[in-house]
């Protein structure tokens, strides 16, 4: 067979039966495979949005994702959404067409030799966790194995291959070529790490014996699929938790023992409780600026942090932790649960007690708004009533993403898509296409804002063209709200690039969604707000709603670059600030 056939027959074998791309001239041949041999390609209309389709798949079937791109501007436009998957820790396999290597610069001595040649490899090597042209046919079988192998093993990433058109014509003979499955690279890059078992006896030691123990449940909970694992953990100790802004699903928000989400944009009860800890159990949380503040050494200045990451980089990287564990969440959980038949049956109810006065005190901040203008962290609590267990929500970036955080109450299993590390705007809405194409067309509901919705506003026409079942949600403040925020704090107001006096403006929304074919409507006022989200709801084919806010609505509270996380704005009286860190001496 020809190396396209070999590639395309090795990710069905793989569970792979789809994949997201705009066709260009040198995937010609890789593409007739998956034609010929029933590997479905969607056609995106960017290549971005092929590559943040890709990495929804691979976040829903927890698999390898697919996105592929033409050569030159093709392969260039997908950088973005792969340093979306690499900071995502998503495993997406990335496959670049590229000229024949009798057209390439080999030498390296001129600019350009192929018409639209670029090096897509070097460009992406800071951001994938393998990546090669293949100038070989003979050795297609190797790399394929190894791409897919690194992308799926340890801490998950994308891996990119960069496939010249007369390789992937290529015939090549299976009989006597070289794998990488049990070759000697493949046991080294396959060694397991083992936590010791007086290590884990620690572990139960602190678990028990602390008095303030707080749980933070970060993104690495869902990518190892410690969910279950996590709860058990929580119920059989009785400890609370909190959450990373990409946590937020791993346990339902309405448990009893959640305290919120945590950091710069997060809540300000949620960032006291990690203050007050004296022990802190971090599962799978990077402990980045976002999450503990610039001033890393005013962090929970009491507790004792024990770290789990399956990425020993991490480790003790932002803060002093008093105990490193280097492993893959699930896998600690599972040796860890059965020795809690220690732990001591304790409620540490003064402890929870307390915490439930923080939340009960600092809530939501009332912003002063006119009356009937609709309030976006109300609007969502609204949407997260209307969702059921195991439904998708795909959420953008941008002042709603941390207005979702505020108010969705998440239920069990529900899988909601965001992105805090590359943090691109324009990815919810191919996120939704490869999430509901993913599950059978299923139903996803988009949280956006003018702005993000902006950036692939073009793969509207994928969702009419596959009738999916994608409901948009736009909060429409006509502005770049984050922005917004930073310039009034920084720049005396001077609003460059993110209002319409600096130059930035939306269009009708509503007019563009139905000229795409979309069901569409808006929602000026607060009396209108139910009734138009109903309307949503009772929606059974691509359809938008476009909720206007108010451009003054902010993302409050918010920290302090010089202060410590807790330390939030709007500032509370500096007596009051000293009684919220009870436990600080």
């Amino acid at each position: 067979m020809n190396v396209s056939d070999y590639i395309v027959e090795y990710l069905i074998g793989r569970g792979v039966t789809h994949g997201y791309f705009l066709i260009g001239g040198t995937l010609g041949w890789i593409s007739d495979a998956c034609y010929r041999k029933g590997l479905t390609l969607h056609t995106m209309h960017h290549e971005q949005a092929a590559a943040f389709a890709a990495e929804a798949q691979a976040a829903i079937t927890k698999n390898i994702g697919l996105a592929m791109a033409t050569s030159g501007p093709g392969a260039t436009n997908l950088i973005t959404g792969v340093a979306s998957s690499y900071f995502g820790s998503y495993p997406v396999l990335f496959i670049t067409g590229q000229v024949n290597t009798s057209e390439s610069n080999i030498s390296g001595k001129r600019r350009q030799v192929g018409f639209q040649e670029t090096d897509i490899v070097s460009l992406v090597k800071p951001i994938t966790k393998y990546s090669k042209k293949v100038i070989s046919p003979n050795t297609i079988v190797y790399d394929l194995e190894k791409a897919i192998f690194i992308a799926t093993n340890k801490r998950m990433g994308p891996t990119l291959l960069d496939i010249p058109i007369d390789v992937a014509k290529a015939e090549i003979n299976l009989e006597n070529i070289g794998h990488f499955i049990g070759s000697e690279e493949y046991r080294r890059l396959n060694d397991k790490t083992t936590i010791s078992a007086s290590i884990l006896e620690k572990v139960v030691a602190e678990l028990n014996n602390s008095k303030r123990p707080v749980i933070l449940i970060g993104h690495g909970v869902k990518l190892s699929r410690a969910e279950r694992n996590t709860k058990k953990l929580i119920e059989i100790t009785n400890i609370p938790f909190v959450t990373s802004l990409l946590g937020t699903d791993s346990i339902p928000s309405s448990h009893p023992l959640c305290f919120g989400f945590i950091g710069t944009y997060g809540q300000r009860y949620s960032n006291f409780t990690l203050a007050n800890a004296d022990l802190i159990l971090v599962l799978g949380a990077r402990l980045d600026t976002r999450q503990i503040g610039v001033q890393s050494k005013m962090f929970a200045p009491v507790a004792r942090i024990i770290h789990v990451d399956i990425d020993r980089t991490e480790l003790g990287e932002s803060v002093n932790e008093w105990l490193s564990i280097e492993s893959d969440i699930n896998d600690f959980l599972i040796e860890l649960i059965p020795r809690l038949h220690s732990i001591k049956v304790n409620k540490r109810q003064e402890w929870t007690d307390y915490l439930k006065s923080l939340k009960g005190k600092y809530g939501k901040i009332k912003q002063n708004i006119e009356a009937e203008q609709i309030d976006p962290v109300e609007a969502i609590k609204l949407l997260s009533e209307k969702h059921k267990e195991g439904d998708i929500i795909t959420v953008d970036v941008g002042s709603h993403q941390m207005w979702f955080a505020q108010g969705w109450i998440s239920k069990y299993r529900q899988y909601i898509l965001t992105n805090g590390g590359m943090a691109p705007m324009g990815c919810a809405l191919p996120a939704a296409i490869g999430a509901s194409l993913t599950r059978d067309k299923c139903p996803v509901l988009v949280v956006t804002g003018d702005g993000s919705l902006q950036i692939n506003i073009q793969e509207f026409q994928t969702v009419v063209r596959n009738k999916l079942p994608v409901k948009i949600v736009v909060f429409n403040n006509n502005a770049l709200g984050m922005l917004t925020q930073f310039q009034e704090e920084n720049f005396e107001g001077r609003n460059v690039g993110s209002t319409p006096a600096g130059g930035y403006d939306s269009p009708d929304f509503v007019k563009v969604a139905k000229a795409y074919g979309l069901a569409a409507d808006s929602v000026k006022i607060k009396s209108d707000l139910k009734r138009k989200i109903n309307w949503l709801m009772r929606q059974k084919g691509p359809s938008l709603l476009d909720i206007s806010i108010p451009v003054s609505y902010l993302v409050l509270p918010k920290s302090s670059y010089n202060r410590p996380v807790q330390d939030m704005a709007p500032f509370i009286d500096r007596d009051e600030y000293k009684k919220a860190l009870k436990y600080i001496k």
